[in-house]
């Protein structure tokens, strides 16, 4: 999900709009930064916003030129496990709050895990930030959403140059090294899983645009729900390329 406008960023301390779920988020990030984990530090919540600091290295547009290499796209699989693993023995409030609905508990998925919400240095993921639609979830839920960014499922000729690939990167090569550096065991058909996290995707921003918030409730009354629809067709457009 795209960033919302009224984000300031002022030296490495970003101040946004404080949403219901902000509270629960704040305890999350409490904990993995204190267990050392490359997350925002959470500085404080007041009535109308909350206030992080940022994690060093470069991001947003500036991370697509980091995640072009295969050891790239691994790293970032490692340290989204390091991150899920870490979050197993987090106990969330009692009256916690979420911006979509829970999938699941076996971990607290970042829901976004994708490269421009990493902190980058020297093609190394170091960082993720942008927890704002975290929720309890099985791990496959971020694994998939991460595989639709980096392996990628885009054949726009555009699109790809933007992010420093060829026109046909080696996507089962990058799906595997993904999956590698998380440490995946399980068998995965990886476009049945990209699948489904797509139109949860779709579904989630309609959900949140229906309650009112924004940037959603925008991207809705604009058509992009509808629009994004087109990206299952390309998705398994690509099938025959991941087997």
């Amino acid at each position: 999900m795209a960033e919302e406008r009224s984000v300031e960023i002022v030296g490495d301390v970003v101040c946004r709009p404080r949403k219901p779920w902000s509270p629960t988020v704040h305890s999350l990030l409490h904990y993995l930064f204190d267990e050392g984990l490359p997350v925002p530090e959470p500085l404080a919540i007041d009535e109308q916003h909350e206030f992080v600091r940022l994690v060093p290295g470069d991001a947003g547009d500036a991370a697509w030129a980091h995640q072009v290499s295969l050891s790239a796209v691994s790293s970032a699989g490692r340290l989204l496990r390091r991150i899920h693993d870490a979050t197993r023995s987090w106990q969330p409030p009692r009256e916690s709050v979420w911006a979509v609905p829970p999938e699941g508990s076996s971990v607290i998925c970042h829901g976004d895990p994708q490269p421009a919400n990493i902190a980058w240095r020297g093609c190394m993921a170091v960082g993720l930030f942008d927890w704002d639609v975290a929720r309890p979830a099985e791990p496959i839920s971020d694994v998939a959403y991460a595989l639709e960014w980096f392996t990628p499922f885009d054949v726009d000729p555009e699109s790809l140059g933007h992010r420093g690939l060829t026109a046909a990167p080696d996507r089962r090569a990058r799906a595997a090294a993904l999956l590698e550096g998380y440490g995946w065991e399980d068998r995965l058909d990886v476009v049945d899983a990209v699948l489904r996290r797509q139109q949860r995707a779709i579904d989630e921003v309609v959900w949140l645009g229906a309650s009112g918030n924004e940037p959603q409730a925008s991207w809705v009354a604009e058509g992009w729900p509808r629009r994004w629809a087109d990206k299952l067709t390309v998705t398994e457009s690509l099938r025959s390329s991941l087997g």
